[in-house]
């Protein structure tokens, strides 16, 4: 039994018996009196104070709940890497390919190059027909290629006697030195009309204008250039001029292969001429047809007489002659 249970029952039992001692005194009032008896004095009767019973506080009885079920979180899966897609291998660009510099194929048997573009620049040698060369530059009018390389320099050849290969809109224009003076021809003196003789036709039909030309020392290559002239001093193309030393060398028409009008001009040694030797030009009458360059051994001469008085010069140290001039009709 527990303790609650044990004193509600000691309370409930004290509260009885309160209970009657209070019944039995009614009764004895109540009884008819008797004779007196020497009365003895009761004992006080010890009445117990009734004890206050408290309520007893009623707790409520704690039910338990049932565990409440934790529901399961299901574990959030942990997202596999997403595999990534491969990308197609970045193509490995070539080099580009190098366009090929343009060249030049000599066309002509011996063809000279210049120091510059153009027949007044003085001649840096010679290159032979099938020679290749690089084109490195031109000039304004693109008739004139600055090539490499010619005994380890660059040096200018004329358009008319190369076939040209490849791509030249690259190419730039370069700009030169003006070429050297050249000797102004001297108007031709006015010949004094001599009686005419049937029996004595002149002996030529080009004269040499004697006095005009002009000879200056040039050690790096020896050179003759002139003029062919109408007797009106204008200039005259397609007459044929001849070099000689030690026998036939060259044969060139003036204004041929892009020189200029009424030019002609030769570098024959191809630098310095050997001191002592004497050269003579003439002019001669032309073939049907000369190549470029004029005819040399290679190719054969033509009709050699000479149609005019010749130009005879013996170099003793490398020059350079300019101005030799014939005129006629």
């Amino acid at each position: 039994m527990s303790k609650r249970s044990l004193l509600l029952l000691i309370i409930a039992g004290l509260v009885l018996a309160s209970s009657l001692a209070c019944a039995l005194t009614e009764l004895v009032a109540r009884a008819p009196a008797q004779a007196p008896t020497p009365t003895r004095t009761p004992r006080p009767t010890f009445t117990p104070t009734p004890v206050e019973t408290p309520t007893p506080e009623i707790f409520p009885t704690t039910t338990p709940l049932p565990p409440t079920a934790t529901p399961e979180v299901p574990p959030t899966p942990t997202p596999e890497p997403a595999t990534p897609t491969p990308e197609p291998p970045t193509p490995t660009p070539e080099p580009p390919t190098p366009t090929p510099a343009p060249v030049v194929i000599v066309q002509g048997d011996k063809v000279n190059v210049r120091k510059g573009p153009g027949t007044a620049y003085n001649t840096a040698g010679q290159v032979t027909q099938g020679t290749s060369l690089e084109i490195v530059g031109r000039n304004a009018a693109s008739d004139w290629w600055q090539v490499c390389c010619v005994s380890g320099q660059q040096v200018w050849i004329t358009g008319q006697l190369v076939q040209v290969q490849g791509d030249t809109s690259g190419v730039q224009v370069v700009s030169v030195p003006p070429p050297p003076p050249t000797a102004t021809p001297r108007p031709l003196p006015t010949p004094t009309p001599a009686a005419p003789t049937p029996t004595s036709p002149p002996p030529f039909p080009f004269t040499l204008v004697k006095g005009v030309e002009r000879c200056e020392p040039n050690p790096g290559m020896t050179y003759f250039s002139g003029f062919v002239r109408y007797r009106n001093n204008s200039p005259r193309n397609g007459v044929c001029v001849h070099i000689a030393f030690y026998g036939p060398r060259n044969t060139k028409c003036s204004g041929c292969d892009g020189v200029g009008d009424g030019i002609w001009s030769f570098s024959p040694f191809g630098g310095p001429a050997p001191a002592g030797t004497t050269v003579e030009i003439f002019v001669v009458s032309c073939p049907p047809s000369i190549p470029p360059g004029g005819q040399t051994e290679n190719t054969g001469f033509g009709d050699l007489t000479p149609r005019s008085e010749k130009w005879i010069y013996t170099v003793e140290k490398s020059v350079q002659c300019t101005g030799i001039t014939f005129a006629g009709d």
